[in-house]
């Protein structure tokens, strides 16, 4: 069995020269089938590596090569057809925002239809991110939540409105007064679909007649065995924390209490999957409950040894060829069942699957969160989809437009839309400073990390020499060369309480320099050498002058979430209740001169180009996860994502966010 990973723009991070190259795309032809591509070899834009070149350590791949199914990148890595990547640098055009990693959506895939290997449809809880699979790109199909198909003509997908039935990207939208969530049938005049509300429609084959199931929760799993055998799953409101299941059997609704299904028990679990073979082999996925399955007469719970944490996503050909998605300790996301035992075909798996679909016994399609999409043909797996799904909790971008990322499992590096890893460097919480793209510092454990004049290379852990090994940096700063300011903390041990401290590097070793009152340890900025800032207790900002802290109050109580050091010398800070945030005048009058935004909204992390252009992250509140700031009032920003950790920019008007799965949002202008 192989493993086929890629894009190779990610995969080339292990290649000490091409850790930003771009994407392969087409080329021309002259290395031939035999030739070796060895150690100092440059393979040029016209050059086709073929099915038995091996690439080694330092040769470079540059922009139109491909490296096709056979070749050897690493040691275990086999490359196929990228994901095509969005070209972010030029001049041409109006900037705008698009999503650089994952590819090609940061939104979980949570249901698939396929209708062919070179036809796959992809739904998502979030509607705008459904896409069709051609088996070679993804394209919009205008939203879906849920999908099926009763053939490959005859596709359709629920939506906030109702749903909508096609085939490709061309697509008809019937109301049905109301969000639908799931959609399943057994023939084109014989569909049922779900939604909120307790809302269940049947398509007869001429119209899409209501059914009262008798609950006013949110219906979200549909699944029908016969016209009169149908189970159907609810979400949340109403009834759906006691009744997670219902079974139509063609005349009346039967509703399941969690205790009914689980012998006695009384958590709340909303199934996120069924699938049945038949009457008497019905298999239902509870998120980090056992899988469930229903016998004809009883509920049983089973393969709790194979699949302790349960199953989220369920589907196959018969009774005995089952696959199921979810997470085990050693053993992936991906499981077969024969109807006896399991296997584990995809150990290596670690998208976080959420969803499946097995067509055939050579076509089953897998997808999950941050857009993660794979098949299986009957030997092989395939990986569809780009991108590292790592959290990623600190960004800050050069003047001259690189990207540097930070998380706990790497650090990160992007240019021009391209992606790689930091390889062999592990991550961390800290945060990310620096003055140009050859020098860059990130927050450590026990120290700090950083690039220090060789491009994308970083250096070994630079200890602090003073505290623990075990000390944590959130905050770090750079002020120029040989002056940056960090901020973190000793963690507590053996009765010890933890200790907030403030280091300062004067470019040959570290000094205490932290504050004797109370302050906050996330963020440390400033203007100079000599105007460094800090977050105080309730209502304060401390500012360190080269020698000493001196606390500032900034007119309001709430605790400062982030510190945004902007050009001129003024300093905002965003508070727990963002309509309090504060301005701070380069004379150092604090004000709040119409910061507060519109909405009651609570600002994680901020930065700004000027006091007309600033964005903020989102803690808590409604809206999207992106704010900015035009100089007059506070607006969403329109991107579709979720959680978002952090954002930063440079004067050009490059500004990059990102959060969790590996999201990466870029604003800028498209290449020519």
């Amino acid at each position: 069995m192989k493993i086929l990973r890629y894009p190779v723009s990610l995969l080339l991070g292990t290649l000490a020269a091409c850790s930003s190259t771009p994407a392969p795309v087409d080329a021309g032809t002259d290395v031939t089938a035999t030739d070796v591509v060895t150690a100092t070899d440059v393979v040029t834009a016209t050059d086709v590596v073929t099915a038995t070149d091996v690439v080694t350590a330092t040769d470079v791949v540059t922009a139109t090569d491909v490296v096709t199914p056979t070749d050897v990148v690493t040691a275990t890595d086999v490359v196929t057809t990228d994901v095509p990547v969005v070209p972010r640098c030029g001049t041409m055009g109006s900037p705008s925002w698009a999503i650089e990693n994952p590819l090609p959506v940061d939104q979980p895939f949570t249901s698939i239809f396929a209708a062919g290997p070179n036809d796959i449809y992809l739904a998502s809880s979030t509607a705008a991110a459904a896409r069709r699979w051609n088996g070679t790109t993804f394209a919009p199909v205008g939203g879906g939540t849920g999908v099926w198909g009763a053939s490959a003509s005859d596709v359709i997908f629920t939506d906030p409105m109702g749903v909508r039935r096609g085939a490709g990207t061309t697509f008809t939208a019937t109301a049905l007064g109301g969000a639908f969530r799931a959609v399943h049938g057994r023939a084109a005049n014989d569909v049922f679909a779900v939604g909120v509300g307790g809302a269940v429609r049947h398509w007869n084959g001429t119209t899409w007649e209501t059914l009262t199931s008798g609950v006013t929760a949110e219906l979200s799993v549909v699944f029908e065995v016969a016209p009169n055998d149908v189970w159907v799953g609810s979400r949340s409101g109403g009834e759906g924390a006691s009744i997670p299941l219902l079974h139509y059997n063609g005349t009346a609704w039967q509703q399941f209490t969690t205790s009914m299904i689980f012998s006695g028990a009384s958590f709340v679990t909303p199934p996120t999957a069924v699938w049945g073979s038949g009457p008497n082999d019905v298999y239902f996925c509870f998120p980090e409950r056992p899988v469930t399955r229903w016998n004809g007469s009883a509920f049983e719970q089973i393969l709790m040894t194979d699949l302790p944490g349960g199953c989220s996503g369920v589907s196959g050909t018969s009774a005995t060829d089952v696959w199921f998605v979810g997470r085990t300790t050693s053993n992936g996301y991906v499981h077969r069942y024969n109807g006896t035992a399991v296997t584990h075909p995809w150990p290596a798996s670690s998208r976080h699957l959420q969803s499946v679909h097995a067509a055939s016994s050579t076509l089953v399609a897998f997808g999950g969160q941050g857009g993660s999409f794979a098949t299986w043909d009957g030997a092989t797996f395939t990986e569809r989809s780009g991108g590292y799904r790592e959290e990623i909790h600190r960004v800050w971008v050069a003047p001259t437009g690189e990207v540097f990322a930070h998380g706990p499992d790497a650090i990160y590096f992007g240019e021009c839309g391209r992606w790689s890893k930091a390889m062999g460097v592990p991550g961390d919480r800290g945060d990310i400073a620096g003055l140009d793209a050859t020098h860059v510092w990130f927050g450590a454990t026990g120290g700090v990390r950083r690039i220090n004049g060789t491009p994308v290379t970083v250096g070994p852990l630079e200890p602090y020499g003073i505290g623990a090994s075990t000390d944590t940096t959130y905050g770090i700063w750079a002020a120029n060369p040989t002056t940056v300011f960090s901020a973190g903390t000793t963690r507590s041990v053996e009765g010890m309480p933890s200790r907030d401290w403030v280091r300062a590097w004067n470019g040959s070793s570290w000094r205490d320099i932290t504050p004797t009152v109370a302050f906050g340890n996330r963020r440390v900025t400033g203007f100079s050498a000599t105007e460094v800032f800090v977050s105080g207790q309730s209502g304060a900002v401390l500012r360190f002058n080269g020698t000493s802290w001196t606390p500032e109050n900034i007119g309001v109580t709430d605790f400062v979430q982030d510190l945004i050091a902007l050009p001129g010398n003024v300093l905002v800070a965003l508070t727990g209740n963002a309509r309090n945030s504060r301005r701070r005048s380069p004379a150092g009058v604090w004000s709040s001169a119409g910061w507060g935004p519109g909405a009651s909204l609570s600002f994680q992390r901020g930065w700004g180009n000027a006091e007309n252009d600033v964005y903020a992250t989102r803690y808590s509140g409604s809206g999207t996860y992106l704010w900015r700031w035009n100089g007059t009032a506070w607006s969403e920003v329109s991107i579709l994502s979720d959680y978002l950790d952090d954002v930063a920019g440079n004067a050009a008007g490059d500004i990059t966010a990102v959060g969790n799965v590996g999201r990466v949002w870029r604003y800028g202008r498209r290449a020519p």
